[in-house]
């Protein structure tokens, strides 16, 4: 069973009721929310562009990575592509294994790795504001 499940998606996040796996004892789920703001400006939100491919590639590198360096886990992560309004989840990490310290360590080094290494790009959508003609 591979380590890591992924998707990338152009469909809203919904929220969902966790379904525990009884052979893990702790479970660590991180919701990534585009902020309203972006070095002080306001922002309608993010586009978030991907090569699928190459993002694939590099997910199933990192569920094996991962594999090879943690205890026994579980990992789903989902993340948006294209326009992501300002309020509304980019991404969602649920991680899985045997003690807590072990699920956030596990939940960074995915969330790090997904920053530094995944090919999605962003790009602010900055807000913009009408006037209304006199």
């Amino acid at each position: 069973m591979p380590t890591l499940d992924f998707l990338l998606t152009s469909n809203p996040i919904l929220s969902e009721s966790p379904r525990w796996d009884e052979e893990f004892g702790a479970e660590v789920i991180f919701w990534g929310v585009v902020r309203g703001t972006e070095d002080g400006e306001p922002i309608a939100g993010i586009d978030y562009t991907v090569y699928p491919r190459m993002a694939e590639k590099s997910l199933c590198e990192l569920g094996e990575e991962a594999g090879r360096i943690f205890c026994s886990h579980r990992a789903q992560l989902i993340h948006r592509t294209g326009l992501v309004h300002a309020a509304q989840p980019s991404v969602v990490l649920r991680v899985g294994c045997s003690r807590s310290r072990e699920a956030f360590e596990i939940s960074r080094w995915y969330l790090d790795k997904l920053k530094s290494v995944v090919p999605i790009w962003k790009r602010v959508v900055p807000k913009t504001t009408h006037h209304e003609p006199s």
